[in-house]
């Protein structure tokens, strides 16, 4: 697994010209250009696609727009602090990449083998964005919540590459992946790191479906019989242990065998009307 942090100022002036303005400067320029070019303005609606495909080897067709926005200190100003938050984000992976690189390994147990290239925007853009048919891999990356919790953050980057790398597997089955994503990295990966239980982080309208999942993710985990209640009361996620033979066949497949072994088991796995009965 190994991820480049980069920036790159025709995207991001992109977004300041596309995406809402948070700041009064840019509205005022957004107007300006718009009242003044509007023509070239609505030209690049779609222009940020090829960016995103071609990060440092994009060259536009027409860079008049996205010279005048170089030029304003106001944009001189966003790049700066974009700057900062790209070194904000190495510095998170730098310092954890080691350990998490080889707890992923342990959890999801396939290699990431390309590169992945964060393209770090200002992150009062509040967006992750990814085209998942682009071999090269890039994602737009700037959320207003980044410097909150570094291991979050770091937990949300993992996320979001893993899901690059599932793709459209299983993709009718959308919640059971995403669920099984979610207690794969938010979850177990972020309690191995930290040494203390996250099971009660993720994504809240999943939270009844992971439970359900919980046990078979033990499973998949290596755990036997014994293993279970130890897992159960460091995640205070209590169930009936009896109710589930250990499926010992899963702690031999990957992350893609889990998911499609929950897929295809799911009517007898998923009782959300029945959770009770867990």
């Amino acid at each position: 697994m190994n991820i480049e942090f980069l920036t790159n100022d025709y995207l991001l002036a992109w977004y300041l010209l596309f995406k809402p303005s948070f700041c009064e400067e840019i509205q005022n320029l957004k107007i300006r250009l718009y009242q003044n070019y509007g023509k070239q303005y609505m030209a690049l609606e779609k222009e940020n696609i090829e960016i995103l495909k071609y990060n440092q080897d994009f060259i536009p067709d027409d860079d008049l727009l996205y010279n005048i926005i170089f030029e304003t200190e106001i944009f001189q100003k966003i790049k700066r602090e974009t700057d900062k938050h790209r070194r904000f984000l190495m510095k998170i992976w730098d310092t954890n990449q080691k350990e998490v690189k080889s707890i992923f390994k342990e959890i999801v147990r396939f290699p990431i083998k390309d590169k992945y290239h964060i393209i770090v925007i200002h992150p009062k853009l509040d967006t992750i964005e990814y085209m998942r048919t682009n071999p090269r891999k890039n994602i737009s990356w700037g959320k207003s919540d980044d410097e909150q919790d570094e291991i979050k953050t770091l937990m949300r980057i993992i996320y979001t590459l893993t899901k690059y790398e599932i793709g459209s597997f299983q993709k009718e089955n959308r919640e059971i992946v995403s669920s099984i994503l979610d207690l794969a990295i938010t979850n177990e990966l972020q309690t191995r790191l930290v040494g203390t239980s996250k099971y009660e982080e993720g994504f809240k309208n999943l939270k009844l479906l992971k439970k359900q999942l919980y046990p078979y993710f033990l499973m998949y985990l290596g755990a036997d019989k014994e293993d279970l209640v130890s897992y159960m009361m460091r995640d205070n996620l209590p169930f009936d242990i009896d109710k589930y033979p250990i499926e010992k066949e899963l702690r031999n497949v990957d992350l893609f065998g889990f998911i499609d072994f929950i897929c295809k088991n799911q009517k007898y796995i998923i009782r959300l009307n029945n959770l009770d009965k867990i």
